[in-house]
């Protein structure tokens, strides 16, 4: 008993500066243990005491990251540069991040780049950002530049993943297949799985008329209209006709399929910009044509959050009626409690979460719904759930607080309310 009020009284006597260290450190164990969540939970602490600790907001980034945010993890890692510019590892996750960007945005290269190049300056010995400047250069057509960052690579890491890959098809797009068939027969020897490497080692051997090595490693590529093209003009120089025909078949089958998969991405592309412009009916007519082409439910999902949007929740319920997976349930369970029916909205979330127990923002809605119908614990245990696996979180932490209130426990109500008025954006 003396002893736990002796430490007790430790703790208290602590600066805000040293418990905030405390915290951070107890974050690190937890993360050197794999227990993530737990970790950010800690370093959440941390930086309500103690806003200038750069690796708080750094370490925080990294759960974030690992939990798909690429924006909230941009937000601590720029955090954590605005107490220390200097601070490396963060940089080098803002470029890794706004690479990943520029690639599915296909576009802001030039602004990704800089990121690199100001990594690479602040540690030029980390492989990392020297292979994304690479793919950077090489996407924009500098291939000497990005050819450079790849030897870099290699040279201070030469098992870094995909960059002997990289490198084979930078050569190979400079018209030096002469460097860039050897790397890639290497990456097919250690990875013999790799479908899309045999595909390029095969593409680049038609090229340079060696169709005998090139036919077995198409054959076992990833499957394309390209693919069985290169095949049947080989076939045609081996005199296998009927093998050429077949192949020939095979392009014409492939290329009508892909056709209407190209014109159903562009589409949804399309429809994806228009509902950021808030061009709502544009958007949905979009999606719709896209959805015509194909049945595709990640475009079915994207057309029911712009029909949300729009107010249409009816439209969602019936678009969506027969979908399972989480992610349709979920919307489901938004229309519904637009629609007033807060206990079918319930029960759509309830199948989401037993589905996809990580699924945050579908136990914040459960607990959200939960708490409006006056089920505390149900909802007290809902938004637990989701506070834990996601602690940085002020919305969740403030109806967690509710919940709390509603069952009495009001000085840890209060507690949660402080927490979140401090949380890291």
């Amino acid at each position: 008993m003396v002893g736990s009020c002796f430490l007790l009284a430790a703790a208290l006597l602590q600066s805000p500066a040293q418990r905030a260290s405390a915290f951070l450190d107890a974050g690190i164990e937890l993360s050197n243990r794999g227990r993530f969540q737990e970790a950010a939970e800690k370093f959440v602490q941390a930086l309500a005491l103690d806003p200038g600790l750069a690796e708080a907001h750094y370490l925080l980034g990294l759960v974030r990251q690992q939990d798909g945010r690429a924006d909230a993890a941009l937000q601590s890692f720029r955090a954590a540069l605005k107490i220390n510019p200097r601070y490396a590892p963060s940089q080098a996750r803002v470029c890794e991040l706004e690479t990943g960007i520029a690639r599915s945005r296909e576009t802001g290269y030039d602004k990704a780049l800089i990121s690199c190049r100001r990594a690479i300056q602040l540690d030029h010995n980390d492989p990392e950002p020297h292979f994304h400047a690479g793919w950077l250069q090489a996407t924009v057509g500098n291939h000497a530049a990005a050819i450079q960052e790849y030897k870099t690579v290699l040279r201070l890491d030469p098992k870094f993943a995909r960059v002997r890959f990289e490198l084979a098809m930078t050569y190979i797009d400079s018209q030096n297949p002469e460097n860039g068939i050897p790397l890639l027969e290497q990456v097919v020897a250690a990875e013999p799985a790799n479908t899309n490497a045999r595909f390029q080692l095969g593409s680049a051997l038609v090229k340079k008329g060696d169709c005998e090595r090139a036919v077995p490693l198409l054959e076992t590529a990833t499957e394309s209209a390209q693919k069985h093209y290169l095949l049947a003009g080989c076939f045609k120089k081996m005199n296998r006709e009927v093998d050429a025909a077949s192949a020939l078949a095979k392009v014409k089958e492939l290329r009508q399929g892909a056709d209407a998969r190209m014109q159903a991405k562009h589409l949804a592309a399309v429809a994806h910009g228009k509902a950021q412009a808030g061009e709502l009916d544009g958007a949905i007519a979009s999606y719709r044509a896209a959805l015509d082409l194909v049945k595709d439910p990640t475009i079915a999902i994207d057309l029911a959050v712009a029909l949300l949007k729009k107010g249409e929740a009816k439209e969602v319920v019936r678009l969506l009626g027969t979908e399972t997976s989480p992610l349709a349930r979920y919307q489901i369970a938004l229309a519904y409690s637009k629609l007033g029916q807060s206990a079918e909205a319930r029960s759509a979330l309830h199948l989401a979460v037993r589905e996809s127990p990580r699924f945050v923002e579908a136990w914040y809605q459960l607990g959200v719904s939960s708490l409006a119908a006056g089920q505390r614990e149900d909802a007290e245990r809902a938004l637990r759930t989701a506070i834990q696996l996601r602690p940085d979180e002020s919305a969740i932490r403030l109806a967690w607080a509710e919940a709390l209130e509603g069952l009495g426990k009001v000085q840890e109500a209060r507690e949660q309310r402080q927490l979140a008025t401090k949380l890291p954006k």
